[in-house]
């Protein structure tokens, strides 16, 4: 059967825009049917006239918007096919265009005809296919993801050409230039200063194992049948010449002849499609052990060596290459953000890197008392019930109340609250500050006691500083501050928040948090634990953490929270559950 489109790049789309669906009535009518059918889409088996049917029922919603919104930032290129993946890694968008001419690859069809023409103002890129209506709309949101990706996120066309009518343009909320309808073919023109902006993604090691794959076309013969075929078996590691020549209508015998005749080597074919399967699957974040199964390999370690003697790199250097790369995409607006941030005041500077043997009350006093301001915040924090007798010295407020290890992250929560109040969406910093706050105070009750000083210092930075992300996505200089505030208003608790955050726009926010940190000149020890916590470990400490965080953001910030805090208090028992009552009471 020929494939009338890209299945990899439509079943991605489909992916994201099922992902950004909130509306229950639809999920559970619609969702159960499209989610059968994405593996059709994925082979490029599902009827086109089908596909564009589906994408016209995901795109019926109160508030298409938010789609448009959200659709740029969730496209993950690493989930859409080598071909994509690849464009995403290319040093500029001059580079990506001429890979795109040089590979003659689809992008979005087999029988597309793309033409480049540019002069010294203009760049005019031509797409001839037989799309047909819905379909339009993404193929235009790819091409803007991908030149935004690759050039900024100021980036966007002069002009956008379309073969069908679209009353309701998806991307008018994300482009300021509207469509023109009823042309011959689609085409979008933008300014040629765009082509050699250098790109932050650029990778040409990953590339050079990309392009292993890169079919130079897709015309009828054995080749492709023989790659469609495969395509039409579970677990390809197990796959026998015996089986492909049976489901092609010959003996084996007559396979490998037409093999010799047209120099072509059977496990050769094989192996190149058994680890383009492999790259996308660890490029979208596969665990190796699984895909290794489904694979069909016999052990993780035979898929480690077949991988790694096929693509020179191995499995665990390319999937940690495609987590990277989700979490830079997904933090490049933060990255924007972070860079237009002054640098810490003086004194919180000086308290920072006060060296440890040198960190005592009498010289943070001495730091702190110069700033009223400073010394105002240490005092009204230190106040607060939850650390025992109100503090009549600033010397009770630090060495009694709060330690001098907790003022210097204080501090760094303060600057933050201070910088960036007058500049956020969320109308109360202190409130997201205090949550961190209360979450370490948490740690240390229920479980401080179980490590020593020296981990305490840095599980004490990862209860304050793991959050703080929050402050960066809801700055106003963020283009999608309102609507990541307007997703906090309506989740119903924190780890429904973080969840969205990394579902709908790649952002894990532990991950996110050390951007900042980054820029105040925090070493590396901070960030690589925060990293750690992306990854979402099992581990007892890991557990912990995330556990002190959602209580305490539960509790300040999330009202319709009480339930949820009753399956997490169920992990904990009577003589800790009941200290945790005590301590938000007091709080």
């Amino acid at each position: 059967m020929s494939v009338s489109y890209t299945g990899s790049f439509w079943s991605a789309v489909t992916r994201a825009l099922l992902s950004l669906r909130r509306d229950k009535e639809f999920v559970t009518e619609n969702e159960a049917a499209i989610l059968e059918a994405l593996s059709a889409i994925e082979s490029g088996e599902y009827p086109v006239g089908h596909l564009n049917e589906t994408l016209h029922r995901l795109l019926q919603t109160d508030t298409p918007h938010r789609i448009s919104q959200s659709l740029l930032g969730y496209l993950d290129f690493n989930k859409m096919g080598s071909f994509h993946c690849y464009l995403s890694m290319c040093q500029d968008i001059s580079a990506a265009l001429a890979a795109i001419q040089t590979y003659c690859t689809p992008l979005f069809e087999p029988g597309e005809k793309i033409r480049v023409e540019h002069n010294k103002e203009q760049v005019e890129l031509r797409i001839k296919a037989s799309t047909q209506g819905e379909m339009e709309p993404f193929m235009v949101a790819f091409l803007l993801a991908l030149f935004r990706h690759l050039a900024g996120r100021h980036f966007d066309f002069t002009k956008v050409e379309m073969v069908s009518a679209h009353p309701e343009w998806l991307l008018k909320e994300v482009s300021t230039v509207p469509p023109q309808e009823h042309c011959p073919e689609m085409a979008v023109s933008f300014a040629s200063e765009w082509l050699n902006i250098p790109s932050f993604f650029y990778s040409p090691k990953l590339q050079m194992v990309l392009a292993k794959n890169l079919q130079t076309s897709e015309t009828p013969g054995l080749k492709q049948d023989l790659l469609n075929a495969f395509k039409r078996f579970d677990a390809p590691a197990r796959i026998r010449s015996e089986a492909v020549a049976e489901s092609l209508g010959m003996t084996e015998s007559t396979l490998r002849r037409k093999l010799k005749q047209e120099n072509l080597s059977f496990s050769a074919l094989l192996k190149s499609h058994i680890h383009e399967r492999s790259i996308n699957g660890l490029l979208s974040g596969e665990k190796i052990d699984t895909l290794a199964a489904a694979l069909g390999f016999s052990d993780r370690r035979s898929f480690d060596r077949s991988f790694k003697e096929y693509t020179g790199v191995s499995p665990g250097q390319l999937r940690q290459v495609g987590s990277r790369l989700r979490f830079q995409r997904g933090n490049q607006a933060l990255i924007e953000v972070t860079e237009t941030l002054p640098p810490l005041p003086e004194t919180i500077n000086h308290i920072i890197h006060l060296p440890d043997e040198r960190l005592t009350v009498s010289n943070v006093v001495k730091l702190i008392e110069p700033d009223p301001v400073f010394l105002a915040h240490i005092i009204g924090k230190a106040s607060k019930a939850v650390y025992g007798s109100v503090p009549h010295t600033p010397e009770q407020a630090i060495g009694r109340n709060l330690g001098v290890q907790n003022v210097r992250n204080l501090a760094v929560l303060f600057a933050a609250q201070q910088y960036l109040t007058t500049q956020s969406v969320h109308p109360d910093i202190e409130q997201l500050t205090d949550a961190m706050l209360l979450s370490n105070r948490l740690f240390e009750h229920l479980f401080g006691s179980e490590y020593s000083n020296q981990d305490s210092a840095l599980i004490s930075q990862l209860m304050l500083f793991g959050p703080l992300a929050l402050i960066l996505i809801f700055h106003t200089e963020n283009l999608d501050a309102a609507r990541f505030y307007e997703q906090w208003q309506t989740a119903d608790t924190f780890e429904t928040y973080q969840s969205i955050l990394l579902g709908e726009h790649n952002l894990c926010l532990y991950g996110a948090s050390s951007l900042l940190l980054m820029r105040w000149g925090f070493t590396s020890k901070i960030n690589q634990t925060l990293w750690r916590l992306c990854q979402n470990s099992d581990s007892k400490t890991n557990v912990r953490i995330r556990l002190c965080h959602e209580l305490a953001f539960n509790y300040l910030c999330f009202d319709k929270a009480e339930s949820k805090d009753e399956q997490l208090l169920a992990l904990l028992d009577e003589d800790q559950q009941e200290q945790i009552k005590v301590l938000l009471a007091n709080w």
